[in-house]
């Protein structure tokens, strides 16, 4: 078993009346032997480093470091008169092409045309309209726009920058979907579970905030004898960043405990 009851309200109930800081795991680390903590970092269950899909200079690129935005906002946009001018070429070639058909098609129904002359002109409409799809895939990918919703995590280039295909433009995260990740001795899988529940202090709060196992890695490293733990805070806490690390405070097992841990 993890923290009782009684151990979770002593994670949560922050510094004593009279206001003096406090170790929130000193009731923890000072009294049972089988408390142990563990290194614990905070990570962005969804996160995406984009890239240039395609070369030319940036037009726009409205973000910075730290901004949030929303699924489906433009994060960098190119100048493209250049492929927007071959779509729209290409748009008026699929026209003709399928004016040539529909004559084709009239001068077939009152016998003046042959087979074979109809037939080139569907295979000429379906040609151009391929153009048209090919052309377009082009021209959107002069505009990137946001997969998800979430907050910049860095910027690799700034707005009218030439940059080539693939190169890195802004790398982005879900700040409201985090996860806590930490890596046990594999040995304690045979009582730590998905939905046990365990304590985290976090350095950079100074807070301690209740928490449950969520997931295991779907292997052990065989040379540490260790697995990773994934896990999820109990209540959503806003003020919590990607990146954060503290401790993992586990009641284990006294003939689990790790000596020097």
């Amino acid at each position: 078993m993890l923290l009782t009851a009684a151990s979770l309200v002593v994670l949560a109930a922050g510094p004593p009346p009279d206001g003096k800081p406090a170790d929130p795991l000193a009731d923890m680390t000072s009294a049972p032997t089988s408390w142990q903590d563990i290194r614990v970092q905070v990570v962005a269950r969804t996160a995406a480093s984009l890239g240039a899909p395609m070369s030319g200079r940036l037009a726009d690129f409205p973000l910075r470091d730290g901004d949030p935005f929303k699924a489906g906002q433009v994060l960098a946009r190119f100048v493209c008169g250049e492929q927007e001018g071959s779509l729209a070429h290409a748009r008026a070639v699929l026209q003709e092409k399928r004016e040539v058909l529909a004559t084709n098609s009239k001068l077939r129904s009152l016998g003046t045309s042959s087979g074979l002359e109809f037939q080139v002109a569907v295979a000429q409409v379906a040609e151009a309209d391929a153009d048209v799809q090919t052309q377009s895939a082009v021209v959107d990918n002069c505009v990137v726009k946001a997969p998800f919703g979430g907050r910049v995590a860095g910027v690799s280039v700034r707005p009218f920058q030439f940059v080539a295909v693939g190169a890195p433009l802004i790398e982005i995260l879900d700040d409201k979907a985090l996860d806590l990740e930490m890596i046990v001795p594999s040995r304690w899988m045979t009582w730590l579970h998905p939905g046990s529940p365990f304590g985290v202090s976090l350095e950079e709060t100074g807070k301690t905030y209740r928490a449950v196992v969520d997931r295991m890695s779907g292997k052990v490293d065989a040379v540490s004898q260790s697995i990773k733990v994934y896990g999820r805070l109990v209540d959503p806490v806003p003020e919590l960043l990607a990146g954060m690390s503290g401790r993992a405070i586990l009641d284990v097992p006294p003939d689990k405990v790790v000596p020097g841990q």
